[in-house]
């Protein structure tokens, strides 16, 4: 009965070669060992020396979650009951990806940028604080030092010439580019409001500050269509009001005339004084009611932001330092493991080409 031998196949590596090759990593490593610790050394020292010179400041981290809720619209008997107009909702742009986009727009920005703010007791333009401790001196504007001392005299956007216009423009682009808005997770509805900057107090203060700034805008931009009706209704009354002043006061002079005088005429003539007064009070009354309920209307179609979690004291603060040294250090360990590779490989060969 013949031995069968069984052969390892081509494509396979047998245990005795898998330890063969792991001895030979082993020897490997082993006459290189300074160099695998000398390399990843040197690259972590010229990594930290790099940090050491370009220090970055530290920046801190301030986020608020927030929920954004639904707003009631209007009923029929609101609306058209009032001024004849029919009850069709308006589209709703601020939804979604929609909604993110308007928090970081421009004009949102702006008036965030232009508000009076309180820093540690003295009133101030937040643009101009913003300018004093973003970092924008020391950055975006280090070629530019006719900017260092510059600030706004007035929170009017209307106003400002054309060259606070383009300091205004460039302090929106680094607030806009230092903020972030986003769903909080993909199954909630909440939002998440986030800044990082380099002063802590400007961090803290621009996400609080911006929150605001957004309900204010957003509840202004929902309630638009409303708030005209709402000021043609007060306008109504306001007129309906003065007429009425005007009809009382004649009436009261003719009951006062048709009480001394006995002329049949003098009291149709107060009779009819007093059938308009009570008309015009009838509809004066009617026009308080419109107004009133227009104005409950006016609160019902405003959204409500709920803040669910608010900024933490402190903030996290995020170190940009080190990540040289860093990747210096790997570095290092990859150019080590290359030339230990070549020279484990090209060792053999030259000692063949040699013998």
């Amino acid at each position: 009965m013949s031995n069968k031998i069984q052969q390892t196949p081509e494509d396979e590596l047998s245990p005795q070669v898998v330890i063969e090759k792991v001895l030979v990593v082993k020897d490997a490593l082993l006459k290189n060992w300074l160099m695998l610790i000398v390399l990843p050394l040197l690259g972590f020292g010229i990594g930290y020396g790099l940090d050491f010179y370009l220090k970055t400041p530290n920046e801190y981290e301030a986020s608020v979650v927030f929920n954004l809720g639904g707003s009631q619209s209007s009923s029929m008997g609101d609306v058209a009951g009032l001024l004849g107009l029919g009850n069709a909702p308006d589209a709703n742009i601020f939804t979604g990806e929609n909604f993110f986009y308007f928090v970081k727009s421009r004009p949102v920005i702006e008036r965030n940028l232009m508000k009076e703010v309180d820093v540690n007791g003295t009133k101030m333009i937040f643009a101009n604080f913003f300018i004093d401790s973003s970092g924008i001196k020391e950055k975006e504007w280090e070629d530019h030092p006719e900017y260092h001392n510059f600030h706004f005299t007035s929170s009017d956007i209307k106003k400002l010439d054309m060259n606070s216009r383009i300091v205004l423009n460039q302090l929106v682009v680094k607030a806009a580019d230092a903020t972030e808005i986003g769903p909080l997770e993909r199954k909630s509805s909440f939002s998440q409001l986030a800044t990082r900057m380099e002063n802590e107090r400007l961090s803290g203060m621009w996400v609080t500050t911006l929150l605001k700034t957004v309900e204010e805008m957003y509840t202004e931009n929902q309630t638009q269509k409303t708030r005209r009706q709402l000021r043609l209704l007060e306008n109504r009354r306001d007129s309906l009001g003065r007429v009425l002043g005007i009809a009382e006061n004649r009436l009261a002079r003719e009951m006062d005339i048709s009480a001394q005088v006995l002329d049949p005429y003098v009291k149709v003539t107060a009779n009819r004084s007093e059938k308009k007064s009570a008309f015009l009070q009838q509809m004066y009354y009617e026009a308080m009611g419109s107004a009133e309920r227009m104005r409950m209307s006016l609160v019902r179609e405003a959204p409500l932001f709920t803040e669910i979690e608010g900024i933490k004291v402190p903030l996290d603060m995020k170190s940009k330092d080190k990540t040289r040294s860093k990747i210096g250090l790997l570095a290092g360990l990859f150019i080590a493991l290359v030339f230990t590779y070549l020279r484990t490989v090209f060792t053999p060969a030259r000692k063949e080409i040699r013998a």
